[in-house]
């Protein structure tokens, strides 16, 4: 939610440092952006090895608190390049979503490891909701500097509750590893080791957040050409704060009776199928209350895929090993950050209509994807009770 409380606001503040017109902000905060992509990509797998080897908690503190400090620098920026440097420190030495589902994913029984993740994901989700209405509430009483001071607070508080209350993950040195057990496989091998369902998981959990990012950035255009340009602020705003109240409550139902070991992979299938529909049908909506409508039920059946493919990517990697398997993830969802803009930019300047058809049949491909690529995950408490 920290974040969330002056990213949407970023091209605003741009201005505000000497960006200068609304071309010059926006093009250094595509530069901001992708720093912090290119940072991760390279950093993701990096951090995720070290996660292993010394803990996913002392891990998710660290990127709590490098969390704060880059807000604390893109509070003290003076020019749009002192921000551009933030975001790259952040992509290098943050990343406190995938440690928070590495961690998670460690800390519950298997068969609980989808529901938990749910609750993550709705967490995330309800940060996203409530964090521009904050902010923009921060901004109009602290400005945007005083807005990031607070913002910045929020990590360092959640650091602190983390190390009170969450209890350390095991992590066995190698040299005290039973002598049955296979040696651990060094980085560079791991990548060649993990299987191919791994990967196959990984790949969906960048589709599904290109295309999240990709729906997102059209939305406000799209809404646009049914209002105009006078309502359009407000009118999105609304239209991403009830989606994403709508895929929180979602998420709490679907993990409860759907997030389940052998239920995995249909749902999923089954997700992509309504959310491809969903999106094909904005290109429908004449009125901002249908877009609205239809746009909070395909945010809805996208957050449920997240935990879904955060499931398939934890089991198909051992669980000493979820440290780098988040890692590789954490590089998956970058570079789906830096794809989505490129691919709003190439489809919205053809037809947003198309843009909407093209995300929905890309959703429908999925779910073929999903159909004869993807296996249903053999839990470790199953396989022992075997």
């Amino acid at each position: 939610m920290a974040m969330n409380f002056w990213i949407p606001l970023l091209p605003l503040y741009m201005q505000e440092i000497g960006a200068g017109d609304r071309a010059s902000a926006l093009f250094w905060t595509a530069v901001a952006n992708s720093a912090l992509g290119v940072a991760r990509i390279v950093s993701g797998p990096i951090w995720g090895v070290i996660s292993d080897r010394y803990g996913r908690k002392p891990m998710f503190v660290r990127t709590l608190c490098f969390a704060s400090g880059t807000i604390l620098i893109v509070a003290a920026a003076q020019t749009p390049w002192h921000i551009a440097i933030a975001f790259a420190c952040q992509g290098l030495f943050s990343g406190f979503n995938p440690a928070a589902v590495a961690l998670m994913s460690v800390s519950v029984p298997e068969e609980r490891m989808s529901a938990s993740l749910g609750l993550v994901t709705g967490g995330q989700y309800l940060g996203t909701t409530l964090g521009p209405a904050l902010g923009a509430a921060l901004v109009l009483f602290l400005g945007f500097r005083g807005s990031m001071v607070a913002g910045a607070a929020l990590p360092l508080l959640a650091a602190a509750v983390v190390l009170i209350f969450v209890p350390r993950d095991e992590v066995r040195p190698r040299q005290q590893a039973a002598a049955g057990d296979a040696p651990a496989a060094p980085a560079r091998a791991l990548w060649r080791t993990l299987p191919r369902q791994f990967y196959f998981a990984v790949f969906i959990f960048f589709l599904v957040f290109a295309l999240n990012q990709l729906v997102r950035l059209i939305t406000p255009l799209a809404l646009q050409d049914i209002e105009g340009h006078q309502n359009v602020a407000w009118i999105a705003g609304l239209a991403f704060t009830i989606s994403g109240a709508a895929a929180v409550a979602g998420l709490l139902l679907i993990s409860r009776w759907f997030l389940r070991p052998g239920r995995l992979r249909p749902t999923l299938m089954v997700a992509s199928l309504l959310a491809g529909a969903a999106s094909a049908g904005l290109a429908l909506a004449s009125s901002s209350a249908e877009f609205i409508v239809v746009f909070s039920f395909a945010s809805l059946l996208q957050a449920a895929m997240i935990p879904i493919t955060n499931t398939l990517i934890a089991t198909n990697v051992s669980r000493e090993r979820r440290g780098t398997g988040f890692g590789i993830a954490s590089s998956a969802q970058a570079l789906a950050l830096m794809a989505g803009p490129i691919a709003a930019a190439a489809l919205g300047a053809a037809s947003l209509n198309l843009a909407f058809v093209v995300i929905g049949l890309t959703f429908a491909a999925l779910a073929g994807f999903v159909l004869i690529m993807v296996r249903e995950p053999v839990l470790e408490s199953s396989q022992a009770m075997a």
